[in-house]
């Protein structure tokens, strides 16, 4: 190209004077931020309005940017304070101040596809911003939203680091199927968000009524929550770490006083006594006359064995952001070590974000994200509802009722593995022998396009991949109850390996057009959005058990030398019918004069989980609202900053069903017999249903927003009519080859109030004080079944016991029922007679005297048995002077009362209680002092009872369980005795009997069956301190002497302390045995705890 080193040379020159040339013509503008008070701002952003160019301003607010593009206005923005907007006009020095941002009103709610200031909202939305979701440092951000938003229900159900977070949004609607609301992370629904790392969230909005729910169609049913991430700031590249450590130790770990070394051998004493089995106990504890030793016997407390250490925390954080002329950036890592409070468990997580946006022209935009989480789980696990073969002892039950004495050959040692009925398994070996190990991979990746086609309309093109997967690895030792009692090969370790994947792909185009610039009149604006949205899912589970390990096999060797095993007793593969969404929506807003409002909008489904002719689902909604504030009338009075009255009213769908429940499904196997013939087929136990269609969810909603004195005291009101209907119910079967089948029944009814208030108390400069609380009432109501009378359910915490939970029409979810508790027996309500074989006393129920013996003894029941009342369910007629019975005009018997048949059984349960509370919220104390920050958070729940399994193991004892430790309150001498303890003899004079026991507390806790009454649904309610940070940031006179943008440094408690009438661990519970249908069951939970951490927050 060039004949010559020298024509090179000049060309190169001539090139490099052009470039200064056209650089020399960009405008170069500097300047300083400062605040109020003169101070320079560092960290704020500043930028060209239009462009992705910016800078942000250094150590002593300076700032300095190249107008390359000619733009006409220069942008300033920080949290925290009012963004500005300069014109340049030609300008190469602009100087500004800025001042704090109070007003709430501007603030950006995202909603369905949309973004809105928080003065033009129409429907019920509460949020939070990142400095609530950071309050309380836990594995689930979720957890931190806890009583700070009305009608949102956070329930952490257990203290396990991977616990379920349940979130209900305006109660439950659902009977049987999942009542969570739909998950959308950056506009892509996800399936979980419990491995989001909480310091890379911006905000999270939930969206509660109809009208705000219905563009999502036939998932927002039971509200949509919409997290939206941190998008990164314009200008230099921006460092920050944020990073903690902590400890952790086990909440109220004394709530229950068990029984004494001493206490327990009279207890197992007796038990063998009248049982006439005298060698139970003189095998194991030596003659009568040497009881009084255990008085000086320490024991074992195996609570703090198995749950007494000391977890610790880490958590580092650390965010990267910038931009260039037509690039904004962000990145993120996170990494999160939990070493649990229980031994032998432990968390870990690690976090990728990277997000980008790219202007190549001014109308275009290009929009990139990716996240990535790891998540690895170690340890038993909370409770054993999960464990393989269905019903093993819970963790933490195991240890409260374990023998705190090493008896004769029950060894004080963890590597004691053989079980016994009557004592259990040794509570550490049952932790070693139920080994959980899981490692769960989550992808999600997206992009967009937005261009605007003309100004003010926008298309954005949306496309995604969602991909998800755990595999679980467990392994059962020798005293797990799957390998002594359902393992094909008995006394051999056994594994369950089992791998569960899904992927979700979606796209998703919108049309958006602003008709500001359309009208002349300015009073009026709208603007609408259309679009179309596809989604597919695909998801598989492969389960492989083998048994047969050698016995000396741990959990790791099992894993290891997998070939070991001498039987693959079970190998499936289930593939679940993909699942396809297509829907179309639209909305339109019109505003005049900034006082009347009306928007309308639609969406229609159609899913693949249904039969043809009931794919499509259409869910329309409307909402008006009346902004006084503008009226002219008001605009003259004094500190009213907002009166805004709403209405709206909308349909949304559900259709949370599993796919192919319309149709016949199979799953692979290692082998099954069908029609007599072996197969690697099986079909599965869920008969189909050709005719299911759309739940649908109607909702109206009335909102009052209002703000006072320049916004220091704002509030709103929220009043809401939620009915549920052509519910979605996993309806039971029996007799017919199915377990089960999906059907559209009944209708579930929620209604109540919200109410949030915020008062800023101070405001200035050097300190401040800040209090803000809700509070939202709940009515919940099952107005059909569809024709059914009842649904009964059962926990399954005992199968003696029966079904504890009813549903039924105009009654609330979670109803619990079961008998109403009368004391014990007494002595005076038998006769007795001397077995003349046993020599020990038999007893016969006087006449009249209502008989339990279907309850509690397949043998009888005795003095000191609990007793129930018998419920007046039996008709007693009116009668005439002769004793004939009246007939009414109809020629029926005329009931004049009723009463008890003598006989206690399942005809005599009535409501002990309900799960569901009829009011929750929260309230927050925010406090500065120079440079000092105080944050105080607390919850509370109003109404709930809780299903008290863990006493009712720990204050019954069946003949198997003789050796099994109860509560203290259950020692003899404290509930009823039969024996005479200064002989050691079965009591046979009733008159002695009765003196023995006349201070008695408590029923004797023998018998032969287990049951529920209300002495075991105990009220829930409860107040919590949930957290309490103290902070301090360091002067920026210091800090950017170091080139620090910000230090701060902070100290958070967490779950400091609970006020409740409830006697377990904690009122905050729901480890659920069976089903949906019953909730509120607190049976060996893992214990929450108490949490402190110190931290640092730095900026660069």
């Amino acid at each position: 190209m060039f004949k010559n080193t020298s024509g090179f040379v000049k060309f190169l020159l001539s090139a490099l004077v052009f470039l200064c040339g056209a650089e020399a013509f960009a405008q170069t503008i500097t300047g300083t931020v400062v605040d109020q008070d003169k101070n320079p701002l560092p960290g704020v952003s500043v930028y060209l309005k239009g462009t992705s160019n910016g800078v942000m301003t250094d150590n002593a607010g300076s700032y300095s940017i190249n107008n390359s593009n000619g733009a006409k206005t220069l942008v300033f923005s920080c949290l925290g304070l009012k963004e500005i907007e300069m014109a340049i006009a030609g300008r190469n020095t602009i100087n500004v101040m800025m001042e704090e941002d109070v007003n709430l009103l501007d603030e950006t709610v995202v909603i369905g596809y949309q973004q809105v200031q928080r003065r033009d909202l129409m429907g019920a939305v509460a949020s939070a911003d990142n400095k609530d979701i950071k309050s309380i440092p836990a594995p689930n951000f979720s957890s931190a939203l806890t009583g700070k938003l009305a009608g949102v229900e956070v329930k952490t159900t257990e203290g396990d680091p991977d616990a379920d977070v349940q979130i209900r949004v305006r109660g439950t609607g659902s009977i049987t199927q999942d009542a969570s609301p739909l998950y959308i992370v950056d506009g892509f629904p996800v399936n979980s968000i419990s491995d989001i790392n909480a310091q890379d969230i911006k905000s999270v909005d939930v969206l509660k009524d109809a009208f705000s729910t219905a563009i999502y169609g036939s998932r927002g049913a039971y509200g949509v929550v919409l997290i939206t991430t941190n998008q990164g700031s314009r200008g230099k590249i921006s460092v920050n770490y944020d990073g903690y450590g902590g400890i952790k130790k086990m909440a109220n770990m004394d709530a229950y006083e068990l029984m004494t070394p001493y206490q327990f051998a009279q207890s197992v004493y007796e038990n063998a006594m009248i049982w006439n089995t005298p060698t139970a106990y003189t095998d194991r504890f030596g003659i009568f006359k040497d009881m009084e030793l255990y008085k000086n016997f320490e024991g074992n407390d195996w609570r703090k064995r198995l749950f007494g250490r000391t977890g610790t925390t880490m958590n580092h954080f650390v965010s990267l952001s910038g931009s260039s002329d037509k690039v904004r950036w962000s990145a993120s890592f996170g990494r999160m070590d939990e070493d649990a409070i229980m031994i032998y468990s432990s968390y870990h997580r690690n976090n990728l974000s990277f997000r980008t946006y790219y202007n190549p022209v001014k109308n275009l935009e290009f929009n990139f994200q990716m996240r990535l989480s790891s998540t690895t789980i170690e340890g038993a696990g909370s409770n054993s509802v999960n464990d393989k073969g269905g019903s093993g002892t819970g963790r933490l039950l195991g240890a409260l009722k374990y023998s705190p004495i090493p008896m004769n050959y029950l060894q004080d040692l963890e590597d004691y593995d053989i079980y016994s009925a009557d004592f259990g398994s040794n509570p550490v070996r049952n932790v070693i022998d139920n080994d959980n190990h899981r490692q769960r991979e989550n992808m999600n990746i997206s992009g967009s396009m937005v261009w605007t086609i003309i100004p003010n309309m926008k298309l954005k093109v949306e496309g995604g991949l969602d991909n998800w997967q755990e595999i679980q690895e467990r392994y059962y030792g020798l005293s797990s109850y799957y390998v002594r009692e359902k393992a094909t090969v008995k006394n051999h370790p056994t594994t369950d390996n089992k791998t569960s994947y899904s992927r979700t792909y979606r796209n998703v185009n919108t049309l958006s057009y602003n008709f500001g610039e359309v009208f002349e009149d300015k009073r009026h604006r709208l603007d609408f959005l259309a679009g179309q949205e596809l989604s597919y899912k695909e998801s598989r589970t492969e389960t492989v058990v083998a048994e047969g390990f050698p016995a000396f096999y741990d959990a790791d060797m099992a894993r290891r030398y997998r070939g070991s095993a001498s039987d693959i007793v079970s190998a499936t593969l289930s593939y679940a019918e993909n699942e396809v969404l297509l829907s179309f929506f639209g909305r339109a807003n019109y505003v005049f004069d900034g006082r009347y409002s009306v928007s309308a909008a639609i969406r229609a489904d159609g899913s693949s989980k249904f039969a043809p002719g009931h794919k499509w689902g259409c869910f329309p909604s409307t909402a008006v609202s009346w902004n006084i504030t503008n009226e002219p009338w008001l605009k003259g009075v004094r500190n009213v900053d907002l009166l805004k009255l709403r209405y709206s009213f909308g349909a949304a769908g559900n259709n949370r069903i599993p796919s192919g429940s319309v149709f016949r499904q199979f799953i692979t196997a290692q082998e099954a017999r069908i029609d007599g013939v072996t197969n690697r087929i099986t079909a599965k136990t869920v008969m189909p249903n050709a005719d299911l269609k759309w739940e649908t969810t109607l909702s109206h909603n009335i909102g009052l927003d209002m703000a006072f004195f320049k916004q220091r005291l704002s509030s709103t009101i929220e009043l809401y009519h939620n009915t549920n209907k052509d519910l979605l119910i996993n309806f039971p079967l029996s007799g017919v080859g199915y377990s089960s089948q999906y059907r559209n029944i009944g209708s579930v009814l929620n209604q109540g109030v919200e109410i949030s208030l915020r008062g800023v108390l101070l405001e200035k400069k050097n300190f401040g004080l800040t209090l803000s609380g809700n509070a939202a009432f709940n009515q919940n109501k099952v107005i059909s079944l569809g024709g059914l009378e009842k649904i009964e359910n059962e926990s399954k915490i005992q199968n003696s016991i029966g079904w504890e939970y009813l549903v039924k029409e105009n009654e609330p979810l979670g109803v619990i029922y079961g008998y109403e508790s009368d004391g014990w027996y007494m002595v005076d309500d038998f006769n007795m007679n001397i077995n003349s074989n046993t020599g020990l006393p038999s007893w016969k129920l006087k006449e009249g005297v209502a008989d339990a013996t279907n309850v509690l003894e397949s043998n009888g029941i005795r003095p000191g048995s609990p007793k129930f009342k018998d419920q007046p369910t039996e008709p007693v007629y009116k009668t005439d002077e002769a004793g004939n019975v009246l007939l009414d005009a109809s020629g029926n018997p005329v009931i004049d009362h009723y009463e008890g048949d003598g006989i206690i059984n399942s005809k005599d349960k009535v409501r002990i209680g309900s799960a569901l509370p009829y009011l929750t919220g929260g309230f927050n104390l925010t406090a500065y002092l120079y440079g000092f920050d105080i944050n105080a958070s607390f919850n509370y729940s109003v109404g709930n009872s809780v299903y008290n399994g863990d006493k009712l193991s720990l204050t019954q004892r069946t003949r198997d369980g003789r050796y099994r430790r109860l509560l203290a309150i259950c020692a003899p001498g404290t509930a009823w005795t039969n024996i005479d303890w200064s002989t050691g003899e079965v009591i046979t004079d009733p008159d002695l009997l009765e003196e023995v026991n006349k201070d008695c507390k408590m029923f004797a806790p023998t018998m032969n069956k287990f049951y529920l009454s209300d002495y075991y649904v105990e009220d829930a309610s409860f107040l919590r301190f949930s957290s309490l940070t103290v902070g301090y940031t360091l002067p920026q006179s210091i800090t950017q002497q170091v080139h620090i943008s910000k230090l701060r440094i902070y100290a958070t408690a967490s779950n400091l302390f609970c006020l409740t009438k409830y006697t377990g661990y904690d009122p905050e519970v729901d480890c659920r045995r069976s089903t949906p249908l019953t909730p509120g069951v607190d049976y060996s939970a893992y214990p929450k705890s108490l949490g402190i951490i110190g931290g640092v927050n730095l900026g660069f």
